[in-house]
């Protein structure tokens, strides 16, 4: 028979490092423990990990997997041949995670004290398997425990991994490697095609009529890039707090966070990178600016952290930060502020976001009943975010007609303010065709995303345009 096949947990049974997991989870909801569990890092990097795991924040049971590798370990199990788990992960993690495989003969972790980890793993499992063992890893940590190995097996390792291997010259028998495109999936996490809503930062531009103001149009550019940043780092900050949620979802299931593409640990420093550079930016371009970003940024906080789980205020906080885009454009223009358009950019994206919730729960409710995981909704809450939704987005249209007959037509700039009824039409054709999708279930979890992939969005958007420039000459 041949010998026993012993596997790795963080990022080779898995898709992700559940050290980390364990710490993005009990950040997001008891940060005051987590900091504090921390100081368990002076008894070493095993009770840390314990420590982590008491904090039960953590739910290892929708870990991704690797599932070409799981299926190479039933073929094996099959023949007869022995498999065991052995992890530098905490005993309890470990169970927790195999818990639903049942695949392997015996699992072993760190038992809070040591911390079963590179040269530690390989002299382990040299004294308790002499006669040899086969071994798969992913990480350079692993190097050591391949150097007392009969068989090598690579899962999950990033290219220097590989390098090293064949340094060494050694042979490898079977390697399980599904790395994407990384330029790709950063653009994805830090979700680049969101950076259209920041255009609304243009819309005080072009209302106000400073845009042949030079100075204005450049204030308002730097400005889109630094709220940008911002909005990208407040992102990923988010698909850390939801990994739990994302995992149980059926289309978010598949966000590279979630799905193990992208490193927690590299989406924690990322995150206060990206933010950082912004706000720098804002600073640079604007001391008022940056006020308005950095209110912006803490609503995204207390929407990440905590307020995304109280219904209705989680709305009404997104609809907030369309408006307050809305706000920074104001002040990068210079020009006055508008309470006619900013009343109906609050409507008008409350309802927005009601549509975005509305589906989620129209989704549930065709599956089963019961609330909507990691928000606090109900499947039976349908009837009041459908009447909330329309109700704003009707109240919206209302602000937008008024504003047209009590401030735009009335300062005399539109050569044929005719044209500009254009705009309350197709808005409300695109709402009502936005609700219709939502109650259907047959929306995308958001409709800003959904309106730039849309063509009838497109064109229903380039109409308004169209319509503003011949009211104007």
């Amino acid at each position: 028979m041949s010998h026993p096949l012993i596997i790795d947990l963080d990022g080779t049974l898995v898709r992700t490092d559940t050290l980390f997991e364990a710490f993005a989870g009990a950040l997001f909801r008891q940060p005051l423990d987590t900091f504090a569990a921390l100081l368990e890092l002076r008894h070493g990097r095993a009770a840390f990990k314990r420590r982590l795991f008491e904090l039960g924040q953590c739910n290892y049971a929708l870990l991704p997997l690797r599932t070409d590798l799981i299926d190479f370990i039933k073929r094996e199990k099959e023949t007869g041949r022995e498999i065991h788990l052995v992890s530098a992960a905490d005993q309890n993690v470990v169970e927790a995670v195999c818990e639903r495989l049942g695949i392997f003969d015996t699992l072993k972790g760190s038992d809070g004290n040591q911390n079963l980890k590179g040269i530690a793993k390989a002299k382990y499992l040299k004294d308790k398997y002499p006669d040899g063992f086969g071994y798969a890893g992913d990480s350079t940590a692993d190097v050591p425990v391949w150097r007392e190995a009969e068989e090598i097996i690579i899962a999950g390792a990033e290219p220097v991994v590989h390098r090293k291997i064949k340094r060494l010259g050694w042979s490898v028998s079977a390697v399980f490697d599904e790395h994407g495109d990384r330029f790709k999936l950063w653009m994805r996490a830090a979700r680049l095609h969101q950076w259209a809503k920041n255009g609304l930062l243009f819309v005080p531009l072009f209302l106000g009529h400073v845009y042949s103001d030079p100075d204005a149009i450049l204030r308002t550019i730097f400005g889109f890039i630094a709220i940008g940043l911002v909005a990208s780092g407040t992102y990923l900050l988010n698909d850390l707090a939801d990994l739990e949620a994302d995992r149980a979802h059926p289309t978010k299931c598949d966000r590279p966070l979630a799905a193990g593409n992208l490193k927690i640990f590299h989406a924690l420093v990322g995150a206060p990178v990206s933010i950082i550079a912004g706000l720098s930016i804002s600073f640079a371009i604007s001391t008022n600016f940056a006020l308005v970003v950095m209110g912006y940024l803490a609503i995204t906080l207390a929407y990440s952290f905590r307020l995304k789980r109280v219904p209705l205020l989680d709305t009404f906080l997104l609809g907030s930060l369309f408006t307050l885009r809305i706000v920074m454009g104001t002040v990068l223009a210079g020009v006055a502020f508008s309470e006619w358009i900013l009343t109906f950019s609050m409507f008008f994206f409350f309802s927005l976001s009601l549509a975005k919730r509305h589906v989620e729960i129209v989704r549930k409710a065709l599956k089963t009943e019961g609330e909507i995981k990691g928000r606090g909704y109900l499947t039976s809450d349908a009837v009041l975010t459908l009447s909330l939704g329309m109700a704003s987005a009707m109240s919206s249209l209302m602000i937008l007609v008024l504003y047209l007959v009590f401030e735009a037509q009335p300062q005399g700039f539109y050569q044929t303010p005719a044209w500009l009824w254009v705009a309350p039409i197709s808005v409300a054709l695109w709402t009502l065709r936005i609700w219709l999708l939502a109650h259907r279930g047959e929306l995308d979890d958001d409709p800003v995303a959904f309106a730039i992939r849309d063509k009838l969005s497109i064109y229903l958007g380039a109409g308004v345009v169209s319509a503003i420039g011949l009211a104007i000459l």
